[in-house]
């Protein structure tokens, strides 16, 4: 149980929304409650996205329209301004790259300049949209819109994509308030059956997550370890020596596939101790190469026993014959096998926490 709720929230409309709202004596306003929740788990756009707010907006792309007009210097009658807006149906397009489209074609053929037509209309988009109070009262009016209509509703709630939602842990939070919404609205007929439905979709995609009554989404083990390697992933793509290093670790790990001998074994034990010793000397403060000499200078330990703990397990890679070093032949108790690579592993991921800073805790926890 690896995945996130973010990566598969487009088929929960399919698998959860839908059936719910099939089920006998819901009410019609259901996804105007869910969607009211939602709207507080979506990122606040930013940039030129941030444009389609005054777009979805009648009002303000009409102004938008008429600020454009007015810098282009180009002397129009406010009435053959407002005739050609009207004609444009600019505002009867439900879609926003369709709206900004009409206005554009609209506009270029007054000024008589695409070009210049375009960049103004993103100019004044821009500028509506970068007014804090503007884009508070475009957003107000958009969300009464949709709120008191069921169908707007419905429809809004199904086009949100996974891309348009702030992360994880706001997802996290709509899944688990819905079922308040389904309590409230339906009893416990309805607020079990989304329980249920959700627990299913949390089986069927192999989530993260272990969902506990009445409502409540925990990660998993196996869920907070498969987060952390991701952000491993995340950490060393951002350089080219450790990228290198953790394909190194990676291609070690795969060639046992095909042979699980202990020489193999060895080498993949080998290739994440240097992955992780490049980590560990990247940290603030950290002038040394080797991992036994990274530990005594990093400060994240939280007891020295943590600390010799991560430096007897290099000196084991050290001492053991064929890993690090030619080593002590008469210490070996016995040939390394697959328990000791999968134990490895395990344990020596377990301690780049405390090795870099470019890795959230919480993050690896609750997710982004």
């Amino acid at each position: 149980m690896s995945g996130e709720l973010l990566n598969v929230w487009d088929y929960t409309f399919r698998d959860i929304w839908t059936p719910l709202a099939d089920e006998e004596h819901v009410p019609t306003d259901l996804f105007s409650q869910l969607y009211r929740e939602l709207i507080v788990a979506l990122k606040e756009p930013v940039g030129e996205d941030a444009q389609v707010i005054p777009l979805n907006d009648g009002i303000q792309l009409r102004e938008a329209f008429d600020r454009a007009l007015s810098i282009s210097g180009v002397e129009i009658a406010l009435a053959a301004a407002e005739d050609a807006f009207r004609a444009s149906g600019a505002t009867d397009h439900e879609d926003p790259l369709e709206r900004r489209s009409a206005a554009e074609e609209c506009l270029a053929e007054l000024i008589g300049d695409v070009n210049s037509a375009r960049r103004l209309l993103s100019q004044t988009l821009s500028y509506l949209a970068d007014d804090a109070k503007r884009r508070a009262e475009a957003k107000e009016r958009a969300r009464a819109d949709i709120l008191n209509d069921a169908v707007k509703s419905r429809q809004a709630f199904g086009q949100v994509r996974s891309s348009a939602l702030a992360g994880e842990i706001a997802l996290v939070r709509f899944l688990e308030s819905a079922f308040e919404i389904f309590d409230e609205l339906g009893g416990d007929p309805l607020s079990n059956r989304y329980f249920n439905l959700l627990s299913g979709f949390i089986s069927k995609f192999s989530l993260r997550y272990d969902l506990r009554r009445p409502c409540t989404l925990c990660p998993t083990l196996p869920g907070v370890f498969a987060s952390l390697v991701r952000d491993l992933r995340t950490i060393a793509s951002r350089d080219p020596h450790l990228a290198s290093l953790m394909k190194d670790f990676d291609e070690s790990v795969r060639d046992l596939r095909i042979d699980c001998s202990d020489r193999r074994i060895k080498t993949s034990i080998q290739k994440q101790v240097n992955l992780l010793e490049a980590i560990g000397s990247g940290a603030a403060g950290v002038t040394e190469a080797t991992l036994g000499a990274i530990c005594n200078q990093i400060g994240t330990w939280p007891h020295e026993n943590l600390k010799q703990a991560m430096k007897h397990l290099y000196w084991f890679t050290s001492d053991y014959p064929g890993i690090r070093h030619g080593g002590t032949a008469d210490s070996v108790l016995r040939k390394v096998d697959m328990r000791d690579m999968v134990a490895m592993s395990i344990i020596l991921v377990g301690f780049t926490p405390y090795l870099t800073q470019g890795l959230n805790p919480d993050i690896v926890y609750r997710g982004t």
